[in-house]
């Protein structure tokens, strides 16, 4: 017969975010613990929606959107998965695309 697991103390941060199957922490509140520790960088942000695609990995789709929205935006801090897809051929994936949110820290305006 298995025994029981012992539950684990835990710190009130470890209790918070937990999401997946992993329970790995949200990034987004890793951002926050962020924003206390350095209270004087009050940033705004500007979030869009970009599809990158490849034939390869759902890897190599996230690389080829972020590449390009690195060589047209400035101060790219982030990005979220929104959705996976792809194309099938003969059984297989044949061609993969992500939908990412990615967000970039708005400039101050000039003048």
């Amino acid at each position: 017969m298995k025994r029981a697991r012992e539950a684990r103390p835990s710190s009130p941060a470890a209790d918070r975010g937990r999401t997946g199957r992993d329970g790995a922490v949200d990034f987004a509140l890793k951002m926050q613990d962020v924003a206390v520790a350095a209270p004087a960088d009050d940033h705004v942000y500007r979030i869009i929606e970009i599809v990158g695609s490849s034939t390869h990995s759902i890897e190599g789709a996230i690389d080829a959107a972020l590449g390009r929205a690195h060589r047209t935006l400035r101060n790219l801090r982030w990005f979220e998965v929104i959705r996976t897809s792809g194309h099938i051929a003969q059984g297989k994936a044949e061609h993969y695309q992500v939908t990412l949110k990615v967000g970039f820290t708005m400039e101050e305006p000039k003048g």
